[in-house]
């Protein structure tokens, strides 16, 4: 067995995000490993050096870490959320926050596939992008436009059988105005009614793009959490609810995630749409039809699970773990044949 020291596992993130106290925790208990979280809420000192000849180190702690190493990028410095930087300062909050980003990002370039998932792989996560590798590998993926423009997004309408809805492009999320609060909130998938299109003002749709999606009657949803190529699937009936029923997230506290099988072919497919990203790891989001069809809307690479671990015992957590063990003992075992 490896000692600890030989081999170090890093997560960039906090463990005020449960997601990565979990895994610290699991990964810990192999042992043989050294679990280091570079977290911008404590007093962890990260130092990374580029030498003269451009080799690299990092420390933390002041102690240095390992050749052999696996990064997993964790961040998700959201103001508003227990996982922001502290302060109360929030032009200094914002500053702190970009500068860490910075560094997880520098480090993930740099690490290059030591990285899960990698920069390269993170470089184009938005959605019609995902739909296009996603149609390559045979997967069903729903009619879709990105557009500021109304004409066209009526003609879409026009060809759609069953209406369309709006979603938004970069997924990011809104701040409240001065009386709304501190916390930002999602932009939900709504539907969108020729009545809503027709009387939009040109500009109000001009003023940036959108995207238009012909909508799928769904029997019900999977989210589907892929480990290293192996798929765990949850069903989800977001029909119960007319508050869920377009977006499950409007239920998610009041909807059922029951852990189920998925037909092998689309669990091939999943497989092939992670590699062709370059994907390790992420959280799939699947719509089954009326008439049993799958259709694949998005993958988001750092979806959360958490809620999703306590159904199951925990089984998510230590497949992560195991799965980031492997992929750290098959790099040191090919640094010790290079």
């Amino acid at each position: 067995m490896k000692r600890s020291h030989d081999q170090a596992f890093v997560i960039m993130g906090t463990r005020a995000d449960p997601h990565v106290e979990r895994i610290a925790d699991e990964v810990s208990g192999f042992g043989d490993i050294r679990v280091e979280v570079l977290d911008y809420q404590d007093d962890t000192k990260v130092s990374l050096t580029v030498d003269g000849a451009g080799k690299i180190g990092m420390a933390v702690n002041s102690l240095a870490l390992p050749r052999n190493i696996l990064i997993w990028d964790r961040s998700k410095i959201i103001p508003g959320t227990t996982v922001y930087v502290k302060g109360d300062d929030p032009s200094v909050t914002s500053f702190v926050a970009r500068e860490w980003r910075a560094l997880y990002q520098l480090i993930s370039g740099l690490y290059g596939d030591r990285v899960v998932n990698s920069l390269d792989a993170k470089k184009c996560l938005l959605k019609p992008y995902q739909q296009v590798i996603a149609a390559g590998v045979g997967l069903n993926v729903p009619m879709t436009l990105v557009t500021n423009d109304k004409s066209a997004a009526i003609d879409l309408l026009h060809y759609s059988p069953c209406g369309l809805i709006l979603k938004s492009l970069c997924a990011g999320k809104v701040t409240p105005g001065p009386n709304g609060g501190n916390i930002p909130f999602n932009i939900m998938t709504m539907r969108v009614s020729e009545e809503d299109l027709s009387g939009a003002d040109e500009s109000d749709i001009g003023y940036c793009p959108h995207v238009f999606q012909h909508e799928i009657r769904k029997d019900h949803e999977l989210r589907i959490v892929m480990i290293d190529g192996k798929p765990h699937p949850f069903r989800i009936n977001s029909q119960l609810l007319e508050s869920s029923a377009v977006d499950w997230r409007k239920g998610v506290h009041l909807l059922d995630y029951t852990p189920c099988e998925i037909p092998d072919a689309l669990a091939d497919k999943l497989r092939a749409y992670m590699r062709a990203m370059g994907l390790f790891s992420g959280s799939v989001d699947i719509v089954v039809d009326l008439d049993g069809k799958h259709w694949f809307l998005e993958c988001n690479q750092d979806g959360a699970w958490g809620w999703l671990d306590e159904i199951v015992e925990g089984a998510l957590a230590k497949e992560f773990a195991s799965a980031f063990r492997r992929r750290l003992m098959s790099q040191t075992a090919e640094s010790a044949d290079a």
